[in-house]
């Protein structure tokens, strides 16, 4: 689907000489859930080149930093890709979505067996880490850093409906304050 441009043409939101900037199908948040996607395919981050592992890092801030300029008030903002877990597109993206705040407790709850390792960028993980292992993995950062599951029993599509669920949450808990404030 990546490797073919009009499959996403009129989603494309921008692009790089190395990456594509899409906006998502089926929006599971208010707005600015967007994918980064390498223009070279490449199955997932830990695949790319460390070239490009630096690029995606460097592009991911400044999509972050669009996304606060866009929505004010420093919006809390998730990044991940679940690569061969629950990946229904073989092909490398990164998932940002704004208005999530931390999913690091609930994949810790969900496969307290596996490995967790904190990662520092998308370089580190790429050029240390999955260099290494080569296993499965949830790659994820939140509000409380970036950090890789490694091979998890997780469903097709895990992220997306733990960040969905956690979105969904938040708005419910907002919309209990507003009702009490009245």
């Amino acid at each position: 689907m990546f490797c073919d441009k009009s499959q996403f043409e009129e989603r494309l939101c921008g692009e790089t000489k190395d990456f594509w900037i899409i906006a998502t199908l089926g929006q599971i948040s208010n707005g600015g859930y967007l994918l980064l996607v390498p223009k070279r395919h490449v199955e997932c981050i830990g695949a790319m080149t460390s070239k490009e592992a630096k690029l995606l890092d460097k592009l991911g801030v400044r999509v972050c930093d669009a996304l606060i300029q866009e929505y004010g008030d420093a919006p809390d903002i998730i990044m991940f890709e679940h690569w061969i877990v629950g990946q229904t597109i073989k092909h490398a993206h990164l998932h940002i979505v704004p208005g999530v705040q931390i999913i690091a407790k609930r994949i810790a709850d969900d496969f307290p067996e596996n490995d967790v390792s904190c990662i520092v960028s998308l370089s580190d993980f790429r050029n240390s880490l999955y260099g290494k292992r080569k296993e499965p993995y949830l790659l994820w950062g939140d509000l409380w850093g970036m950090k890789v599951c490694w091979n998890p029993p997780a469903p097709s599509q895990y992220l997306r409906i733990i960040v969905h669920l956690e979105i969904r949450f938040l708005y419910a808990k907002i919309l209990i304050w507003m009702s009490m404030s009245m």
